[in-house]
């Protein structure tokens, strides 16, 4: 049976490799932690679908890579995106600079 919705949301996850994108992402889709995750190469996606004031709205997530070298790449995913979650690591003292190379 196909679902239905009343809206389609494109949302991404972006950060620095290792901050927990992958494992946020799971955590979302299947409501498992899952505490170990190997580095996404590319994109890979997830999709759920939420009730917002009385809407039916599916979030297509997509989990982009956080490796210097495929941000040339996951810079072409943004196209047509409604939004981002910024995933750092607030133990690590190189990331808040490293996030503005995402925008």
């Amino acid at each position: 049976m196909a679902e239905t919705y009343d809206f389609l949301f494109k949302f991404l996850v972006i950060g620095s490799a290792g901050t927990g994108k992958s494992c946020l992402l799971h955590q979302f889709i299947e409501n498992k932690f899952k505490q170990d995750s190997n580095h996404t190469i590319g994109v890979e996606f997830g999709s759920r679908v939420v009730n917002v004031g009385g809407k039916t709205v599916k979030l297509q997530i997509w989990d982009t890579a956080g490796q210097e070298r495929f941000r040339s790449v996951t810079r072409s995913y943004y196209r047509g995106a409604a939004g981002a979650l910024l995933v750092y690591d607030i133990t690590r003292a190189d990331v808040p600079g490293d996030q503005r190379s995402h925008g």
